[in-house]
């Protein structure tokens, strides 16, 4: 009965470091993706999708694949935009090849009057291990804070 315990024990730990690992990739893989995109825009933006990517699209039907998000963003893409990340929760599947980012960011850009404009929200990023060990995401989508008001 205790070797039974002493395995199981060690077969957790091992596991739950696993997890952290692939934990610590993804933070590491957060910030990447958010210099690959300040430093590259929409391609440094698309490096870190996978080819069967889901691509939201506001009004209209969700695509499937990393080119018809390219083409998607190819109209609304501004380079000159700022976006910044920082994921506040990040859980690994057990499995250790599916896992998720929770957090917040903000863009700042023009608008269409060229006035200077700030916009907060919340975002969820889905990750997927590929077959080569690096992490892609499959899916990515978030939500817009109201706007501040000035009392």
């Amino acid at each position: 009965m205790a070797a039974l315990l002493l395995v199981t024990t060690l077969a957790y730990s091992s596991g739950k470091k696993a997890l952290d690992r692939e934990r610590q990739a993804i933070a590491k893989a957060e910030a990447d993706f958010e210099k690959a995109r300040a430093e590259k825009g929409l391609e440094g933006w698309l490096s870190f999708f996978a080819d069967d990517t889901a691509d939201f699209v506001r009004g209209g039907p969700f695509t499937f694949t990393k080119e018809e998000m390219r083409k998607h963003l190819e109209k609304t893409f501004d380079p000159a935009d700022q976006l910044t990340w920082k994921p506040v929760q990040i859980d690994v599947a057990d499995s250790g090849d599916l896992t998720y980012s929770l957090g917040n960011w903000q863009l700042k850009g023009k608008n269409a009057k060229g006035e200077e404009v700030t916009q907060t929200g919340k975002y969820i990023t889905v990750w997927k291990k590929q077959k080569d060990g690096s992490w892609k995401v499959v899916a990515d989508t978030g939500t817009v804070d109201p706007p501040h008001s000035n009392p």
